[in-house]
């Protein structure tokens, strides 16, 4: 039931063109808010960067610019490393003339830290790279709830424009919040897996709590994290998420807040990465022999951000539907079928079983097509899409996987991922393996 009506809403997706969209040209990069004017971030964590130099800063950055991202939210917590992080990022952003915020992770920070939250503020506020509302400085945070915002801004002696994330979602009394943010990106309940499709049922919830305050959306691709059951790893689940990446994208345009928050840039923890692979900087992939590198090493995510910048565009644009200016096929899918006798001494994730053994591809077009998907020696597999932007899936085998663009008899492009699936494994990996096939690949 859930694939077969999730297949008719996502191949009946109308899509409108585009007007030319003026943009109002600034004279430094702090971006002032203007009714209707509409940011996309990215949230960066800056507690795996400790071996970032600036030119890595400055490389994740334009390839974020490049899809539309207006600016990262730093995620930070108490590490000592941060000073000179947080200094590459805001001078890399200057130099681009993109924008960056603080956004204090509460697994760290308490609700009695107020003088040294104050303090990073009134450091990094007036850095040409700050984003601004108004003449607020933005500032966000992971979970503290309560926390007082009001008290952070005399203290740091500065306005502040604060966008927190409150599990609660309540913001009855509170002080100096500015606007909330949801972290509630993946189909979940009470942070346990669920075998469904993401709704905006929690979205409407933050929202209507905010009451006139404006909402910054979570939005997310994936979801897998597979630690081990040392004392210091109790982090072993998924979120459903096989179809969630181009459906939350036509969520966010339905709800048209004011802001989105990409979950992440660089999270290769939970899997939810879209930013760039980083294999020289070992440091990113947390754990070490027995974390995320286990299943990141060779999954890239590139190509996720392809799908993202014609959203982008149409959500600063007001628009309902994205415009497909260039045709191509993102494909992705896991490197071995669910229950693939893996030689792991951690078990499956919990909620794997909630995954389909399928290969998905999202099809970019700007004419009616076929997607051809042919899954190792399975027979291949024809899906009629409409122009715009679909997503389709067929039947997991193992082998290699062929995607194919025809337009009529005539093939647009076809072109193989460079992962085969296997049920060879040491590691119970259920992080998606992304590629692209474009006409001139």
């Amino acid at each position: 039931m859930r694939l077969s009506s999730f297949l008719g809403l996502a191949q009946t997706v109308a899509i409108a063109a585009l007007g030319a969209l003026a943009l109002p040209a600034y004279e430094t990069n702090e971006l002032v808010a203007r009714d209707g004017q509409k940011y996309v971030f990215a949230h960066f964590i800056v507690g795996i960067v400790a071996s970032y130099t600036q030119d890595d800063w400055t490389a994740d950055m334009k390839l974020a610019q490049s899809i539309g991202i207006d600016g990262f939210a730093l995620n930070i917590g108490k590490d000592g490393y941060n000073d000179q992080q947080l200094g590459y990022a805001y001078d890399a952003a200057a130099a681009l003339n993109f924008s960056v915020f603080i956004s204090f992770d509460f697994h760290y920070w308490t609700n009695d830290d107020v003088a040294a939250i104050a303090q990073n503020l009134t450091a990094y506020s007036a850095k040409p790279a700050q984003f601004k509302v108004g003449e607020a400085a933005f500032v966000s945070s992971f979970v503290g709830d309560g926390y007082d915002w009001g008290s952070t801004a005399t203290q740091a002696g500065i306005q502040l424009y604060a966008c927190p994330n409150w599990q609660s979602g309540s913001f009855a009394g509170a002080s100096g919040v500015s606007c909330g943010f949801s972290w509630n990106a993946w189909a979940s309940e009470n942070n346990s897996p669920i075998d469904q499709n993401i709704t905006t049922d929690g979205d409407n919830a933050y929202i209507s709590a905010l009451g006139s305050m404006p909402y910054m959306m979570p939005i997310s691709p994936w979801f897998n994290t597979h630690y081990g059951p040392a004392p210091s790893y109790d982090k072993n689940w998924i979120f459903y998420s096989d179809w969630q990446w181009n459906l939350r994208w036509q969520q966010a345009l339905q709800l048209a807040p004011q802001f989105l928050e990409i979950l992440t840039w660089n999270d290769f923890g939970e899997s939810h990465y879209i930013g760039p692979l980083h294999p020289d900087n070992t440091d990113v992939y947390a754990g070490g022999a027995t974390g995320a590198v286990q299943w990141v090493t060779g999954m890239p995510h590139d190509a996720w951000r392809d799908v993202a910048a014609p959203y982008i565009k149409a959500f600063k644009a007001g628009a309902q539907s994205p415009t497909v200016d260039t045709e191509e096929l993102v494909f992705y899918y896991r490197p071995s079928p669910k229950d693939a006798p893996c030689s792991d001494s951690v078990p499956q994730p919990t909620g794997y079983d909630d995954d389909d053994d399928s290969v998905f591809v999202i099809a970019m077009t700007t004419s009616d097509g076929t997607v051809v998907i042919t899954s190792g020696s399975n027979a291949p597999v024809s899906i009629p899409v409409s122009a715009g932007i679909t997503t389709v899936s067929a039947p997991m085998a193992t082998g290699t996987q062929t995607f194919e663009l025809l337009h009529g008899t005539t093939s647009a492009m076809k072109g193989s991922g460079d992962l085969q699936v296997s049920s060879d494994c040491t590691v119970y990996n259920f992080n998606a393996f992304v590629g692209s096939v474009t006409a001139s690949s």
